[in-house]
């Protein structure tokens, strides 16, 4: 063999005497393993690119039927009266709270008794929520928002129409309309007069209903004097007291709500009305003369005030007004019904900060009180007295 040739031996990469390298040989196998690295990679390739299909296949298929996670952006959500758990999810899917309502109706009905404690109402919810994770909030009242009224004690009819319509955004004549015309939709006790819902509308916080009318938020009042009435066994108590009926029970009522600070001290302010009237007394109520001049956020009146020509003025005419003038409390229905006994005939309080009243039997010494209260005014509050 020559020397040439035993250079250029077939599978060798180095000469083995001279160590010089065989390009050929070596341009030989690099060649193969750049195919089979190609190849490799080709395969490789092609495994991960499929791999990846299948896996977002997967999450897509996942998703198309139930959401992972936490949620994302908040949402509210209003739920109504008598919806189904398949109404329910609709809604949620809707407003992409879930991702499939079948998969919410499945959650619901596999706790089907947990499912009939969902109320009507409207929910602070998260959008891309798993199923069972949104049926949770629906059970937890933490998650449920409220809106609420607060009808306060001593409210007028107006004022608390004006409340109604603020709260509801419903306008204030709608509710004028159900309180002036539709009083017998109100549910009001049968001793109600048809054409007078002052004081009906019983002093309470109240959540409004989700599907509300002028009707449905004014009942939400009536409905509470209804029952809290019947509690109090108003009809027969009163039939029994010195106001002798329901009605003017009531009446009396809203005059001790506005006239006495104290709610212990109503029952003695029943007891100073109802004698005056045995006796044919005027009742000189200051609050009455408020109702009727139309006045709120003022302890006393005005001669001027005192003089206006009106039924509902208890220093010109005997006896009780002819309607309520306000709302009165439970405190103040049941002192109406249960007068203190004692025969004053004047009271006056005489601090307007504690609230302090004094009742008196005489004339004399009604006035050393009044005194009292002028000289509180003139040194601890001048100005409120007016």
């Amino acid at each position: 063999m020559t020397e040439r040739q035993r250079r250029v031996q077939p599978g060798r990469l180095r000469d083995p005497e001279t160590g010089e390298w065989n390009r050929k040989e070596i341009w030989h196998y690099l060649r193969g393993w750049v195919a089979v690295a190609v190849a490799l990679a080709v395969v490789f390739g092609g495994l991960w690119f499929v791999g990846t299909r299948a896996w977002d296949a997967w999450q897509e298929f996942r998703t198309a039927e139930d959401y992972e996670g936490e949620g994302a952006e908040q949402v509210q959500i209003q739920i109504p009266t008598g919806a189904t758990m398949r109404q329910i999810g609709d809604l949620l899917a809707e407003a992409d709270v879930v991702s499939s309502a079948d998969t919410f109706v499945r959650v619901a009905n596999s706790r089907s008794e947990d499912a009939a404690r969902v109320q009507a109402g409207t929910y602070s919810m998260l959008t891309r929520m798993p199923a069972a994770a949104a049926f949770e909030r629906l059970l937890d009242p933490a998650f449920q928002v409220r809106d609420m009224i607060q009808f306060r004690e001593g409210q007028r009819l107006t004022e608390q129409v004006a409340l109604m319509a603020e709260a509801t955004g419903i306008p204030a004549e709608e509710f004028t309309e159900v309180v002036t015309n539709r009083i017998a939709e109100l549910g009001l006790p049968e001793w109600a007069p048809a054409d007078n819902a002052e004081g009906f509308l019983f002093p309470d916080t109240y959540e409004l209903p989700t599907d509300r009318t002028a009707l449905s938020v004014t009942r939400l009042a009536t409905t509470h004097f209804s029952t809290v009435a019947n509690e109090l066994d108003f009809a027969n108590q009163a039939a029994a007291s010195p106001a002798e009926n329901p009605y003017t029970a009531l009446i009396m009522a809203s005059v001790l709500e506005r006239e006495a600070n104290r709610q212990e001290d109503r029952y003695r302010v029943a007891r100073v009305f109802y004698n005056r009237l045995a006796e044919g007394m005027p009742l000189q109520s200051d609050a009455t003369i408020a109702y009727a001049n139309n006045i709120t956020g003022r302890v006393f009146t005005t001669d001027a005030e005192r003089a206006i020509d009106s039924p509902y003025n208890t220093y010109l005419n005997t006896g009780l007004p002819p309607g309520p003038v306000t709302s009165p409390s439970r405190n103040a229905l049941d002192a109406a019904l249960h007068p203190a006994e004692g025969n004053w005939l004047y009271f006056v309080v005489v601090n307007l900060d504690t609230g302090e009243t004094e009742f008196n039997d005489t004339y004399e010494a009604h006035q050393a009180s009044v005194n009292k209260l002028q000289e509180w005014c003139q040194t601890q509050a001048p100005g409120r007295c007016q």
